[in-house]
């Protein structure tokens, strides 16, 4: 299995950019980057797309996803319109560095739909971006695990997921947000393991189900998160993809950029070997 590495990670780490993310990336054993749209914008401030693919050209370390393309579903027409225009700078970044997936999330806050109501207008949306964005480039949901996200359980994205029912259109499989509103390994178990297509690594404190920031977010192993449940089942269902790690955490942040990746890598390499060989 590749490993890969979310920029979320070293966000806000001393000295953090994409090229500093990039650089210690490959130095230290990652696969795969998951580049962060905010991160790729300060980049584009100075340098060009070319440049990039360039880069990625001459190294090991490759492009796996852009995210997040926030707040896919729900949105008024202003919103849809940010969306549209989002996804034109998304393609744009496809064509010119090879990017084949981007990463989209739920809207949070909405409180006048009711779950039904949700799932066929995130149906809609879903298919629309599937054409959009055409037969080169996937779309990974990824299914947020608050209270207030329109679509907050494994078990209900997967379920928009097949009725949309395109080949481009897939699900973000995150550790964190799994545990977080009580996602059910059942459902797990009874997905087709080509469908997902993303896989975020991280673990969680011992505090109440549904009341967790991303800033109690922790590495691997050391929270509560069932691991060992949720990779028994993904190699049950045949998945054979990228393990991404993505943290969010303060104290992750006041480390060194180079130590926060060095630590990044040594934990997504000792998940990697324990749980799949």
């Amino acid at each position: 299995m590749k490993i890969g590495f979310n920029e979320a990670t070293a966000l806000e780490c001393k000295g953090q950019s994409l090229m500093a993310d990039l650089e210690m990336c490959e130095k230290y054993g990652f696969d795969y980057i998951e580049i962060r749209f905010d991160c790729l914008k300060e980049y584009l401030k100075e340098h060009t797309l070319e440049e990039l693919a360039e880069w990625f050209g001459s190294h090991r370390l490759k492009p796996w996803a852009y995210n997040t393309l926030l707040y896919f579903n729900q949105r008024d027409e202003a919103g849809k319109q940010e969306v549209d225009e989002e996804v034109e700078f998304i393609l744009k970044v496809s064509k010119a560095i090879g990017l084949k997936m981007l990463i989209t999330v739920p809207t949070c806050g909405v409180k006048d739909k009711t779950v039904s109501e949700i799932r066929e207008e995130a149906v809609e949306r879903l298919r629309y971006l599937s054409h959009k964005v055409g037969k080169d480039m996937r779309i990974s949901l990824e299914f947020c695990g608050a209270p207030d996200c329109s679509i907050n359980q494994f078990g209900t994205a997967y379920d928009i997921v097949k009725e949309v029912d395109r080949d481009n259109v897939g699900i973000t499989l995150d550790t964190f947000h799994f545990h977080e509103m009580c996602s059910r390994l059942e459902d797990l178990k009874a997905a087709d393991g080509k469908k997902i297509f993303a896989y975020h690594l991280n673990d969680c404190e011992d505090l109440p189900l549904g009341a967790c920031g991303d800033d109690k977010r922790l590495w691997p192993g050391e929270g509560v998160v069932d691991h060992e449940g949720i990779a028994e089942a993904l190699k049950e269902i045949g998945f054979d993809g990228v393990c991404t790690i993505e943290e969010f955490r303060p104290e992750y942040y006041a480390m060194s950029h180079e130590e926060n990746i060095k630590k990044a890598a040594q934990v997504t390499k000792d998940f990697v070997n324990h749980y799949f060989g």
